[in-house]
């Protein structure tokens, strides 16, 4: 998985992996001291990577997939954005990955998510 992939690239791996639930395919894309930076703060290395998205992917309902939809996404050298959305559930959601030698370095991450 690791074979110089673009951003753009990693960036699309990551949102098929994440629509399919599989965790350890998402883990693939990241590299062992990872950090995710959110609205609860730093998540750091694969281990609390795994959990995040494990808990994540509980959201992931038959309606959320199918609701699904990238409204932007982009690339410049190693940095890939994309907003989404999900129905109601989630009006805009965003990520930014910066990717090297094909593997996320640092991932931000937040969604709008109203009660």
């Amino acid at each position: 998985m690791t074979e110089s992939r673009s951003a753009l690239e990693v960036l699309n791996h990551h949102d098929e992996a994440m629509v399919a639930k599989d965790i350890d395919s998402v883990l693939s894309d990241f590299a062992e001291d990872a950090v995710i930076l959110g609205p609860d703060g730093p998540i750091k290395g694969k281990e609390a990577i795994r959990e995040f998205f494990a808990g994540f992917a509980q959201l992931l309902t038959p309606e959320f997939i199918a609701a699904f939809e990238i409204t932007r996404q982009g690339a410049a050298g190693d940095v890939a954005y994309q907003t989404w959305k999900s129905g109601t559930a989630v009006p805009l959601g965003t990520d930014t990955l910066v990717v090297r030698d094909g593997l996320i370095t640092t991932m931000t991450f937040a969604a709008y998510m109203p009660s």
